[in-house]
């Protein structure tokens, strides 16, 4: 059985955790090394492991939830003209440095939280963000927004250690892998939905505060329950694989030498530049048809919580049919949920199943590419793996919405950068399912 760690790099290895009945022990690929001896690692699929993910939900909860309610803003922003002349292209920068700085330092997470300890990553991460979301509440020009409700809130979402040291929400992801293998796209799928139950609450939430103490407020009262909320749930986070106190090199080229690794990453880069793009462009896209504002709130709130609710059962189903061919479905159909719905939307009614159509699918990318990455390269890889694995979503969480921002201002029409939105991630799709191919030609087969 595998030694646990706890996130202290001062315990050592040679503490464990007792097995549970249902615990086994799976692929060779799947083992701790102790010196020069791999062990095959075992998984509880149980136990202490819910609360792990209890924690993880919490994280993601704050983390990617509040980052989904930034359309919300970013409305707010543009109608009130807070900062006069900011075109729709030019606040929209706003999310996409917020969503692509999460992963910005992701490559140097595994030596951050070697020398410094896993909960202090966190906390420190935590605290990070939630003054990049406070000071924001001062900003006056569109720059300093940039740099605190974008940069700063975004690098402490990712949970970076000293900015830009290391990230861990990439690890609050892994952790829960390392005490699951039957029941890891379920244990996976809870995990994700933290962000979505996030989007449920806090959109709604945000545009009620707007509404009552105005914006300033409500971005400080959201900095403040976020370290309430993460430092009530660090205890629950306890990674079972060992901790390298000696650290390990930053970048690890050599991945890039791995076929199943370089298709998982040029996957991450393609489906990001439109996974987020609907939801940051909803608010406005809502109020150009003559809607009120809360109607753009709810929608993201309805997409947000059936996002959640739809990591979860993409997770069960990908442990019933397969993790690699539900990823490939649900990653293809949210595409294609732009193509035939939001592309037709004139009014509520469309957009409602617009909406709820894309969020079912938009989740399947979250809460199974980590799964799937996991099936590549084994555990033990991914824990290395996972920071340069998700800093290629760097880009398009960047650009996405920007460009489709940009295309909407300069063709006078949401059309094209609907198009753009759908297109990036059935392109992904495709690289995944020709690597699907690779491993097992057959169609019908649980792959």
């Amino acid at each position: 059985m595998a030694s646990p760690a706890s996130d202290d790099t001062t315990e050592t290895a040679s503490e464990t955790i007792p097995p549970t009945l249902n615990e086994k022990t799976i692929d060779p690929r799947d083992c701790v090394t102790h010196g020069t001896t791999p062990t095959p690692m075992t998984f509880p699929d149980g136990g202490f492991g819910w609360l792990v993910v209890f924690g993880a939900f919490m994280i993601q909860f704050c983390g990617f939830g509040f980052n989904f309610s930034w359309g919300i803003y970013q409305e707010y922003y543009i109608k009130e003209n807070i900062f006069p002349g900011a075109t729709l292209s030019q606040v929209s920068w706003v999310g996409g440095i917020g969503a692509s700085s999460v992963f910005l330092t992701g490559p140097f997470q595994g030596s951050m939280v070697s020398y410094f300890g896993l909960r202090p990553v966190i906390a420190a991460g935590i605290v990070i963000s939630a003054c990049g979301v406070i000071l924001a509440s001062f900003a006056t020009t569109l720059w300093q927004v940039y740099l605190t409700q974008g940069l700063l809130f975004g690098l402490g979402a990712g949970k970076a250690y000293l900015v830009f040291k290391s990230m861990s929400i990439f690890t609050s992801i892994a952790i829960p892998i390392q005490w699951f293998d039957k029941k890891r796209g379920l244990a996976s799928g809870i995990t994700a939905a933290g962000s979505g139950a996030g989007g449920a609450v806090l959109a709604p939430l945000n545009r009620f505060l707007i509404s009552k103490v105005g914006y300033k407020w409500a971005l400080r009262t959201m900095g403040f329950v976020f370290i309430a909320v993460v430092f009530s749930v660090l205890f629950c986070i306890r990674p079972r694989i060992p901790v390298n106190k000696r650290g390990g090199p930053l970048f690890d080229f050599k991945l890039f030498k791995d076929r199943g690794f370089i298709t998982m990453y040029l996957m991450g880069v393609l489906v990001t530049f439109g996974y987020l793009t609907p939801v940051f462009l909803l608010p406005n896209y809502i109020t150009d048809l003559g809607m009120d504002p809360t109607t753009g709130a709810t929608l993201v709130a309805v997409f947000s919580g059936v996002n959640a609710i739809s990591r979860i059962a993409l997770g069960i189903a990908a442990d019933r049919f397969g993790r690699f061919n539900v990823l490939f479905l649900c990653t293809a159909m949210s595409g294609l949920a732009c193509y035939i719905f939001w592309l037709n939307t004139k009014g509520l009614a469309m957009a409602v199943v617009f909406v709820i159509f894309y969020g079912i699918n938009g989740g399947g990318f979250i809460s199974l590419f980590p799964v799937v990455a996991a099936e590549i390269m084994g555990v033990q890889r991914m824990t290395a793996a996972v920071g340069l694995l998700y800093s290629g979503n760097l880009f398009g969480n960047l650009l996405g919405a920007p460009i489709a921002s940009a295309i909407a201002t300069a063709s006078g029409s949401y059309a094209w950068a609907i198009v753009f939105a759908g297109t990036t991630p059935i392109l992904g799709a495709i690289l995944l399912m020709v690597h699907r191919f690779h491993i097992e030609p057959r169609v019908f087969v649980k792959v």
